[in-house]
């Protein structure tokens, strides 16, 4: 048996830090929680809560099904012994015949079509899988000990052509409880791949397919409009629970198009989010912070090609509600350290520190949080301390929120930094140009933003040229009726260092 492992009962269960997380997942709303390294996903929406409640008290005519031969005088026994008992007693009948009753459900999800007997399984199944996780196992067990004879898997996985909300959803959150979970049988080596095994990886692949297929074909990003798609991102909420999951989510590029998705709606987000864009940030930076814990794909997020770091960075400062706060904070400490330190990096350019102070001043249901910002600006610290003058000063351009910190009227500062300023194709002064004209940049802001891009023409040779190219002229001209005195002084004085060939005649 793998030491990473623990016998329980007749099956094996996964120790918490051997690469899986505890993690419960219950569909698309506007809450949910994540604590501590467990995590319980978003609970049903109040209208999926009032179908539950109506199914619960729904009477399935078992006994008809009997009488049809699609099951067993023994297995509606079974179900008489298990329908309508409490959750733990279902777990408790379920840990006794695990197997037998992985069998019962998927005969039923075979031969029976009629949706309200296909929804009440479903619902059934994920009670069971949200109570212990771990049940999701026997379904792998039956596959191997049946010599993949009976696949228990088909039955779901068919359930994802259905057009039925309920079925669709609740079929792939249980298929991504139970696919996330990998079996290892005492006395078999790893390397010997049974036909057990294939028939699962094959309906990984497929599964996972199917998942990136609802995200990347999306025309929209509202539940209402596109619920297919949340649908998709709680099920692999579920599934990268373990590192099983998540090789699987990466081997059909899953963190590109979570990354894009990502971007997708940052690029859309305002200032009155919508509680669907809301729970659509939450579900696609919890898909992160779960691939964060395998060390070589929290590499490539490290890595600063995808820009996964000013995105969390970013979401985490312009998302109020809490959950996406903390699923942020979560994700950047398990970035921490990563890619060489070129994550640390990457967060302070970001403008991370700012970002933790002003989180560190808020008051907090969920004390993690408080805890999650002391260590993350601990952490912090060292690196802040480590830059340059320019690095700092590059860190606050880029996030967005200038102020009149010392760097910016220190003639000094600009005589030996302003070559630096052609970095990247001159991307701080088309920042600070895009400052000037977005509705978001303060008065501070627009006013620190017009005096940079003075200095950077009075010590550039090309600097009026440059400024010019990337369009300054035109919000320079509005900001000289701005309402705020200080905006208006320095976007004249910038304006006339760009018009006057000859700068210098101006004190004159």
């Amino acid at each position: 048996m793998s030491r990473n492992n623990v016998k329980i009962g007749s099956h094996v269960r996964p120790k918490t830090g051997s690469g899986v997380l505890i993690i419960q997942v219950e569909g698309a709303d506007e809450e949910g929680e994540v604590r501590s390294g467990r995590a319980r996903g978003p609970r049903p929406e109040k209208p999926r809560t009032e179908a539950m409640a109506t199914l619960a008290q729904t009477q399935i005519g078992w006994q008809a099904y009997e009488a049809a031969g699609i099951i067993s005088r023994e297995q509606l026994e079974m179900l008489y012994c298990y329908d309508k008992q409490p959750i733990p007693t279902q777990v408790a009948l379920f840990m006794q015949r695990g197997e037998a009753y992985v069998e019962l459900f998927v005969v039923i999800l075979q031969n029976v079509n009629k949706e309200e007997t296909v929804q009440y399984v479903l619902a059934l199944l994920d009670d069971i899988l949200v109570a212990k996780p771990d049940l999701g196992l026997y379904w792998h067990e039956l596959l191997r000990n049946s010599g993949a004879e009976v696949d228990p898997f088909a039955p779901i996985m068919r359930l994802l052509g259905r057009t039925n909300g309920f079925i669709l959803e609740k079929a792939a959150l249980v298929l991504g409880r139970i696919l996330s979970l990998k079996t290892h049988t005492p006395g078999v080596e790893v390397e010997e791949v049974s036909e057990a095994d294939e028939v699962t990886q094959r309906h990984l692949l497929t599964f996972t397919e199917w998942i990136i297929h609802q995200l990347t074909t999306a025309h929209s990003l509202e539940i209402q409009d596109c619920p297919k798609l949340h649908y998709a991102l709680s099920a692999m909420m579920a599934l990268l629970a373990s590192d099983t999951g998540r090789a699987a989510v990466m081997e059909v590029n899953g963190l590109n198009v979570i990354v894009s998705m990502l971007t997708r709606a940052t690029a859309s987000m305002t200032q009155a989010l919508s509680p669907s864009t809301v729970q659509l940030l939450y579900q696609l930076v919890f898909c992160l912070w779960c691939l964060s814990y395998n060390k070589e794909i929290a590499e490539l997020m490290a890595s600063g090609e995808l820009k996964v770091i000013p995105q969390l960075v970013h979401v985490a400062n312009a998302v109020t509600k809490e959950k996406v706060t903390r699923v942020c904070l979560m994700t950047l400490k398990n970035l921490l350290g990563q890619g060489s330190g070129n994550a640390n990096d990457q967060m302070v350019q970001a403008g991370v520190m700012k970002v933790l102070s002003s989180l560190g001043g808020r008051k907090w249901a969920d004390e993690d949080i408080a805890v999650d910002i002391e260590e993350l600006t601990e952490a912090l610290e060292v690196d802040v301390a480590s830059l340059s003058t320019f690095d700092v000063y590059k860190s606050e351009v880029l996030s967005g929120s200038l102020e009149w910190s010392p760097s910016h009227k220190s003639d000094k500062f600009w005589k030996e930094n302003v070559g630096k300023f052609s970095e990247s194709s001159y991307l701080l002064v088309s920042t600070l140009v895009s400052l000037l004209k977005s509705e978001a940049t303060g008065a501070v802001g627009l006013a620190v933003a017009c005096h940079d891009l003075g200095c950077f023409i009075q010590h550039h040779p090309d600097g009026r040229k440059i400024v010019a190219g990337f369009g300054a002229k035109a919000p320079l001209m509005q900001l000289l009726t701005h309402k705020d005195a200080d905006v208006q002084k320095h976007a004249l004085t910038c304006t006339q260092k760009l018009m006057v060939m000859n700068w210098e005649m101006l004190s004159k």
